[in-house]
């Protein structure tokens, strides 16, 4: 990544956002990052990565926990699979230790249930996808993992690999996650339930099937229970998709790069099933208007371009 790199985000949306966050003078906050340029391992971002990423994103949420230190935050991240979330991540913790700050990122996903149990758990579904949906995370664990942290208790998250099961996931192992501030990521992070399930989305195609339908219905009760995890966020953050097709070309490229690296992934019919349900299973109304203090625009090319604030969120 090149810091000095052109940025499309305009300067007043990111002098805003600094404003939203508690920073003032946007040139003094600037300068400051500029001096610890060498401790920020800019070589942790992909490599095609723009500069907005780091000034208008990566930054900022660096920021929270560099100002209020040993206050226990969590900030939730909603993105869509594939946008570029995962290396935004691998940055923050990166630079976060460099740095001597106590920041680390949490995927839900990482609270799948163990295999077996997560078979059970996507058993029936008509985009015959072995994760992902509402109902697929333990719950109880995550809810009792946030409730120890926040009591200052040492606690251990499990970790997720995606490769394992031929890309279709276990369990494999656990860390300590004991930061003062955790980030909480996931593509539907802050999604409420409530919506109308038999919304029709205008740029599905195929439109629902009668399956489909009927278990939009159930994870529009499922995704109920996800509620008072949400309701913990002191902040949410969301990387908005512009382009409906955007999460169609980012999953394909991001099992592409797994299967590349890992030497498995997702692939054929599980992959199309993947992405439909992405597309289907959740309104995409619902997805988009999700209650987020700040809302980052992303573009097909990941290429962040506009930066809106909720603050009445």
């Amino acid at each position: 990544m090149d810091p000095e790199g052109l940025q499309r985000i305009p300067a007043d949306d990111q002098h805003r956002l600094l404003k939203f966050l508690g920073i003032e003078n946007f040139e003094e906050w600037r300068q400051s990052w500029i001096r610890q340029h060498a401790n920020l391992g800019l070589d942790a971002w992909h490599p095609n990565s723009s500069a907005d990423w780091l000034w208008s994103l990566g930054l900022p949420i660096l920021s929270l926990a560099s100002r209020e230190p040993a206050r226990k935050r969590l900030i939730g991240l909603s993105a869509l699979p594939g946008c570029g979330k995962s290396s935004l991540g691998i940055w923050l913790e990166t630079a976060a230790r460099n740095l001597g700050l106590s920041l680390q990122v949490v995927s839900i996903d990482d609270f799948y249930f163990p295999a077996d149990q997560l078979e059970r758990s996507m058993q029936g579904n008509p985009w015959g996808v072995p994760r992902a949906l509402p109902g697929s995370h333990d719950l109880k664990l995550l809810q009792q993992t946030l409730a120890h942290w926040r009591q200052g208790q040492d606690v251990q998250c499990p970790q997720f690999d995606k490769a394992l099961r031929n890309g279709r996931g276990d369990r494999s192992g656990w860390r300590a996650c004991n930061a003062d501030l955790l980030v909480l990521e996931g593509w539907f992070v802050g999604c409420e339930g409530g919506y109308d399930p038999t919304l029709q989305d205008r740029d599905l195609e195929p439109p629902l099937t009668a399956k489909e339908l009927a278990y939009r219905k159930q994870t529009e009760q499922i995704l109920q229970r996800y509620q008072p995890i949400w309701t913990q966020l002191d902040l949410l953050w969301q990387l908005r998709a512009t382009d409906s097709q955007s999460p169609r070309l980012w999953k394909r490229q991001q099992e592409h790069d797994m299967h590349t690296s890992r030497g498995s992934s997702l692939n054929g019919s599980e992959l199309d099933g993947f992405i439909r349900m992405i597309l289907s299973a959740i309104p995409s109304e619902t997805v988009r208007n999700i209650p987020a203090d700040v809302v980052i625009d992303v573009d097909s090319s990941r290429e962040l371009t506009r930066i809106h604030l909720n603050q009445a969120a």
